[in-house]
C-alpha cells in the first residue's frame, strides 16, 4: 500500500484505520509516500519496491507528487510505470475535468501541447486496473472523461472505532476552553479555504450569545495560514471573536473529549471535490451533524439518513437552522439514533471487505 503516513493528513488517517480493518486477512507492507521529497529516481525505487507484491494500492492526492501540473506529470507517470503489479487507485479529490481550449497564454499552449491537463484528468486514472471512489459524483465525473465504468467502485469510508471519553474528560475539556454552559456549534478539521468556514462565522451574530463556535483543529500549512488570520479578523470585525475558539490540531489520541463537548456539529463546505474524513470521525463520536447540501453529502443524508442538510448560503438563516436544531433535544436525539445504526453499518470491518473484494 502506497500512502502518506504522517499525523497531519485526512488521507493517513484513512489508511491507518483500513489497514486496522485488514488486519489478519491479509499481508500489507506500506511503502510511504513523502510529498516534497519526490523526483524521478525515487520513484522508479518505489515502483520497484510496490512490485514486489502481488498488488499495489496507490492512495492518491494531486499535491503528493509535485507542485505543478508538469512535476506531477513527470513524477507520476514514472511511478506509474515502474509498477509492473496490478494497480488499485483511490483517489480521494476528484475534480472537474479542467479546461483544453488554449487561452491564447504561453503557459495554456505549453499544457495544451504537453497533455497535462489530460493526464490529470484521464490519464492518471486510465493506468489503474481498479479505482476506488468515496461517491457517487465521483463515479459519474470519471466516466464522463471516459474512464470505463467497469473499472470503476464505490466505497464509502468507513466510520473509526473509537471510545467515548468518560464525562470528567469531557467537562474538563469545557472548563480549560471555556464551555461552561455554552451551547457549542463544532467545526472538525483542518482550517482550509476550501472549507467555506466564513460562513458559519457570519452566522454567529445571528445566534444567542450563548452559542459558541469551536474550531477543533487548525491550519495545516504555513501556506495557508492567511485564512485562519481571515477567519479571526471576520470574527473581530463580526464582534464574535470573544465567542470562538481555535484548539489547534490536535492529534487522534486527544480528539475525544474535544468532539464529545460540541453539540452540534457544522461542515459547511462549498464543494465535495474530496469525501469528508473528518465528518465520518464526527459521527464516530456520536454528534449530530448539519451539513451543507453538497453531493457527497446528499448521498449520505439519503443512504444512512445520518445527518441534516442545509441549503442556503445566507448566514441569518443558517443560523436558523441551528438554532432550530440546539432548541429541540428531540431532533437531535433522534439524528444521533440514526447515527449509531450508521456506525455499526459502515464499520471499519465491513469497509475493508469490501476493498479487499475489489
Amino acid at each position: 500500500m502506497h500512502t502518506t503516513t504522517t499525523a497531519t493528513c485526512g488521507i493517513a488517517d484513512y489508511a491507518r484505520d483500513l489497514l486496522l480493518g485488514l488486519r489478519g486477512t491479509v499481508d500489507v507492507e506500506v511503502v510511504p509516500i513523502r510529498p516534497g521529497r519526490v523526483n524521478p529516481a525515487r520513484m522508479l525505487t518505489v515502483g520497484r519496491r510496490l512490485s514486489a507484491a502481488d498488488l499495489t494500492h496507490i492512495h492518491h492526492n494531486f499535491g503528493f507528487w509535485g507542485r505543478g501540473s508538469l512535476s506531477y506529470r513527470v513524477m507520476f507517470q514514472t511511478l506509474q510505470r515502474a509498477i509492473t503489479v496490478p494497480i488499485v487507485l483511490t483517489p480521494h479529490s476528484v475534480f472537474p475535468a479542467r479546461p483544453r481550449r488554449w487561452n491564447g497564454s504561453l503557459k495554456g499552449w505549453a499544457i495544451k501541447v504537453l497533455g497535462l491537463h489530460d493526464f490529470m484528468d484521464r490519464r492518471t486514472y486510465l493506468y489503474a486496473n481498479r479505482i476506488i471512489v468515496h461517491s457517487r459524483s465521483h463515479f459519474r465525473l470519471l466516466a464522463e472523461r471516459g474512464i470505463p465504468p467497469e473499472r470503476l467502485v464505490e466505497i464509502m469510508p468507513g466510520v473509526p472505532e473509537v471510545s467515548l471519553p468518560p464525562v470528567v474528560a469531557v467537562e474538563q475539556f469545557r472548563q480549560a476552553w471555556g464551555l461552561q454552559g455554552k451551547r457549542v456549534l463544532g467545526l472538525f478539521g483542518f482550517i482550509q479555504p476550501n472549507k467555506n468556514y466564513e460562513l458559519l462565522v457570519r452566522a454567529l451574530p445571528h445566534l444567542p450569545s450563548d452559542v459558541v463556535l469551536v474550531f477543533v483543529g487548525g491550519v495545516r500549512t504555513a501556506g495557508e495560514a492567511w485564512y485562519g488570520r481571515r477567519l479571526e479578523a471576520l470574527a473581530g470585525s463580526l464582534d464574535v471573536a470573544q465567542r470562538v475558539r481555535i484548539t489547534g490540531f490536535l492529534p487522534r489520541e486527544q480528539l475525544g473529549p474535544a468532539l464529545s463537548a460540541v453539540d452540534l456539529f457544522v461542515l459547511p463546505y462549498a464543494a465535495d471535490s474530496s469525501v469528508s474524513y473528518s465528518a465520518r470521525l464526527c459521527l464516530a463520536y456520536e454528534k449530530p451533524l448539519l451539513a451543507s447540501a453538497v453531493d457527497a453529502f446528499q448521498e449520505l443524508r439519503e443512504r444512512h439518513r445520518c445527518l441534516e442538510l442545509f441549503t442556503t448560503a445566507d448566514p441569518a438563516a443558517l443560523a436558523g437552522h441551528v438554532l432550530e436544531l440546539l432548541n429541540d433535544p428531540a431532533r437531535r436525539v433522534a439524528l444521533v439514533e440514526e447515527v449509531r445504526a450508521y456506525n455499526r453499518e459502515q464499520s471499519w470491518r465491513r469497509v475493508a471487505a469490501e476493498t479487499l473484494n475489489v
